[in-house]
């Protein structure tokens, strides 16, 4: 499967600037609209069938990236030329086993919890 990534809340400008860098990669790019919150990462990125879950009526604003087919040498050289490029994203990640199953909003508060207890100098605890 072609590296894509699942863009979230990315402001137009800044999308336009991700697809010319994530297009030099090779990476597919895949806004998804808050309509779509109610899917799994899984089934976001291709890996598994959509359903009909509506979208969470709590959703989120902050910019989230997920990469999905990525080798660990690709995903350095994005994160590398994000930050080269000045496109910064607060939150990043890569699909797994676990994340698959969850939906956007679920993995938005994965991320923030563990931004947060890494501010506070604690280890993340991982979710299942």
């Amino acid at each position: 499967m072609k590296p894509m990534i699942l863009v979230f809340n990315i402001p137009a400008d800044k999308l336009s600037k991700l697809r010319f860098t994530c297009m030099r990669l090779g990476i597919q790019v895949c806004p998804v609209e808050a309509g779509d919150y109610g899917q799994t990462i899984g089934a976001l990125c291709g890996m598994a069938d959509r359903t009909d879950a509506p979208a969470p009526e709590e959703t989120f604003t902050e910019d989230m990236l997920v990469m999905a087919n990525f080798t660990q040498q690709l995903a350095n050289r994005l994160l590398a030329a994000l930050k080269q490029g000045r496109l910064p994203i607060r939150l990043k990640a890569v699909v797994t086993p676990t994340n698959a199953h969850w939906n956007p909003v679920e993995l938005h508060e994965e991320l923030t919890a563990e931004r947060a207890a890494i501010a506070q100098g604690k280890e993340a605890e991982h979710h299942e």
